[in-house]
């Protein structure tokens, strides 16, 4: 009689910081399916920011989900602003998760950001022998939330940064394991708290739809009706700290030594940018667009050079944009500002852009031409071995085998 053994799927729990975030379409949805893919038993606990409204986007997007066979639960968090509230998001979440769990077998949690990883290791407590949780820490958090402006915003900035500091110092104290997206980021943590567990995880990209394509760039630009004109582009946010002002002056000061430049933005608040735009640019010479993330690769290959300018801050020293990251992998030449993560020894060594050294400070003529002639194929190619999604995937899968066994004790 033939003795059949069941394979038992490693159970992994994926607390995400909803669907609606940003960076949901390229950094976990993708995450998400692979894991699925490759045999795990996979929940996913999507907590939206609070007060979330219900758009139609919203809805159409958990429709298109919930499609792919991904097992999602969805939560609203309460205000972000102490324990209480998060140990109340914890215990609202539980029941369910516990059902879908079992409770009988180790089960590891993949927490993005600080506040799930905190709630991940409230998790814990309630099973810790059997829960391992992974702390996937996106930034400097503290110094983030800590940017008020006027008294009151500034006081309730550093309560918040206060906040923030304590719950990182358990975070990084508690978790099996560590994940930051950059090389400066690791040091600024191993320099703040004697911590070995930390992996190296950037803003991947799918390469196979960031990439390089002739055919795709000339497809676009005769979309967006740009053909005849040198394009540069900013993808991204609208937040102080992303300095689209400067951006506006940066392309103003270009212009007057190329007449064809064209300003393409993309963000998903179209109508904030506008209004910050305040009518500096003329209006024959920029558009502002709010495109599914399927559309970005082609908008980039359409581009002849990308644009991110931070400000000289912490938040930007450890931080690991997406949008470069998916700018390098279209070949893109960019114009940076210096500080931002390990972005500025990416632009050097791949010789793929410019890095300002000082604000303010303007490519000369020279200079803003040989980024147009530089061979973004080749860009493309050497970043590709740099960012592409398979090879993190590759790794967190692995991390996520080695836990469930009872790995990295």
């Amino acid at each position: 009689m033939e003795c059949r053994v069941e394979m038992v799927r490693a159970k992994v729990c994926y607390l995400s910081t909803g669907i609606m975030d940003t960076a949901f379409d390229s950094q976990v949805w993708p995450l998400l399916e692979s894991s699925l893919q490759s045999g795990f038993d996979l929940a996913h606990v999507a907590f939206s920011p609070f007060r979330c409204k219900m758009t139609d986007r919203y809805l159409h997007k958990k429709e298109e989900l919930e499609s792919t066979g991904i097992k999602t639960l969805y939560f609203q968090q309460g205000p972000p602003m102490s324990r209480v509230f998060l140990w109340m998001d914890t215990r609202r979440m539980y029941p369910f998760l516990r059902k879908w769990w079992g409770g009988k077998e180790r089960l590891v949690i993949h927490c993005r950001g600080h506040l799930n990883a905190y709630r991940g290791l409230l998790l814990q407590e309630m099973s810790p022998t059997l829960i391992a949780v992974i702390a996937d820490l996106r930034g400097a958090v503290s110094d983030e939330v800590g940017q008020g402006r006027g008294l009151v915003a500034k006081g309730f900035g550093l309560y918040l940064r206060n906040l923030y500091q304590r719950l990182e110092c358990q975070i990084v104290e508690g978790a099996d394991a560590i994940l930051c997206v950059s090389k400066a980021f690791k040091e600024f943590l191993q320099t703040r708290y004697d911590v070995e567990n930390l992996m190296i995880i950037p803003t991947y990209v799918d390469t196979s739809r960031f990439s390089f394509s002739p055919s795709l760039r000339q497809l676009y630009r005769e979309k967006l009706r740009i053909a005849d004109r040198t394009v540069l582009i900013y993808s991204g946010g609208v937040a102080p700290w992303q300095k689209i002002e400067d951006i506006v002056d940066l392309f103003i000061k270009l212009k007057e030594n190329a007449a064809d430049l064209f300003m393409l933005f993309l963000t998903q608040e179209p109508a904030r940018l506008i209004k910050m735009i305040g009518g500096k640019i003329h209006s024959n010479d920029f558009t502002v667009l709010q495109v599914p993330h399927r559309e970005v690769p082609g908008c980039l290959c359409a581009a002849d050079v990308g644009v991110l300018l931070r400000e000289d801050r912490l938040t930007n020293h450890v931080a690991a944009p997406i949008k470069f990251s998916e700018y390098m992998c279209c070949g893109l030449p960019c114009i940076i500002s210096k500080n931002i993560g390990d972005t500025a020894q990416v632009i050097q060594e791949g010789g793929a852009g410019i890095v300002l050294d000082s604000e303010g400070k303007v490519p000369t003529v020279s200079e803003f031409r040989r980024l147009l002639a530089l061979n973004r194929e080749e860009i493309s190619k050497r970043m590709h071995q740099k960012y592409s999604s398979k090879i993190y995937f590759e790794t967190i899968l692995r991390l996520y085998r080695t836990l469930a066994e009872g790995g990295l004790a």
